[in-house]
C-alpha cells in the first residue's frame, strides 16, 4: 500500500473533501434526472465549478517536502478528481438535452442507470476513505466493483445498441443514454486508478 508521510496529511483530506463535493454532485445530479428538475442540476454543477477549482489551486508546494512519492500520488489523485468531475458534467449536460426535450426512457434504461450512478457514488464514497485511511482491503474492493462495473455498462451499452437496431428506442433517446452510461463508467475508472495508485 502506498505510504505518506504525516506531514502530508492536510493534503489527504483536501483530496478526501473533493471526493465528498463529487459524491454530493452525483446524487444532485441523479436526482435531477429522475425528477426532471433544473434547480438540481444547477447545484450539482456548482459543486462541478468547486472541484475544478481545488485541482487549480491544490497546494503544489506540497512536493517541496520529503515525501516526494506520497506528494506525486496525492498530485495524481487530484488530477483524477478533476476528471471525474468533467465526467459528471458531461452525464448533467445530457441530462439538461432530456429535460428540455421531454425525453423519456424505458423502465429498464432507468434501472440499468440506477445501478451505474449508485455503484459510482458508492466507489466515490469508498475512495474517499481509502484516501484516509490507506486500508488495502477497502482499495482492493474498489478496484474489484470498477472492473464489475465497467463489464456491467459494456453490456448494457451493447444490449441497447441492439434495441436501437431492432427499433425498440430511438436514436435521440438511444444516444442521450449511452452518453450517460458511458460518463459514470469513465468515471468509475477513474475511481479504480485512484485505488491503483493508493495500492502502490
Amino acid at each position: 500500500m502506498q505510504t505518506i508521510d504525516k506531514s502530508l496529511s492536510p493534503y489527504q483530506h483536501k483530496v478526501a473533501d473533493a471526493l465528498e463535493d463529487l459524491n454530493q454532485m452525483i446524487g444532485l445530479t441523479y436526482e435531477g434526472f429522475i425528477k426532471h428538475k433544473k434547480a438540481l442540476l444547477a447545484e450539482a454543477e456548482a459543486l462541478g465549478r468547486k472541484v475544478h477549482e481545488f485541482e487549480k489551486t491544490f497546494d503544489a508546494a506540497l512536493v517541496s517536502g520529503g515525501d516526494v512519492e506520497g506528494a506525486r500520488a496525492l498530485l495524481a489523485l487530484a488530477g483524477h478528481v478533476e476528471r471525474i468531475g468533467g465526467c459528471i458534467e458531461g452525464v448533467i449536460r445530457v441530462v439538461y438535452s432530456k429535460i428540455k426535450e421531454g425525453t423519456l426512457f424505458s423502465e429498464k434504461a432507468v434501472s440499468e442507470l440506477n445501478y451505474v450512478y449508485n455503484t459510482v457514488r458508492d466507489l466515490t464514497r469508498h475512495v474517499k476513505d481509502v484516501v484516509v485511511t490507506l486500508n488495502p482491503f477497502l482499495a482492493d474492493h474498489v478496484v474489484i466493483t470498477a472492473e464489475k462495473l465497467g463489464e456491467a455498462a459494456q453490456g448494457f451499452a451493447t444490449a441497447h445498441e441492439e434495441r436501437l437496431i431492432s427499433g425498440v428506442c430511438q436514436p435521440p433517446h438511444s444516444s442521450m443514454y449511452l452518453d450517460m452510461v458511458d460518463n459514470l463508467r469513465t468515471a468509475g475508472w477513474h475511481l479504480r486508478e485512484m485505488a491503483v495508485r493508493l495500492k502502490g
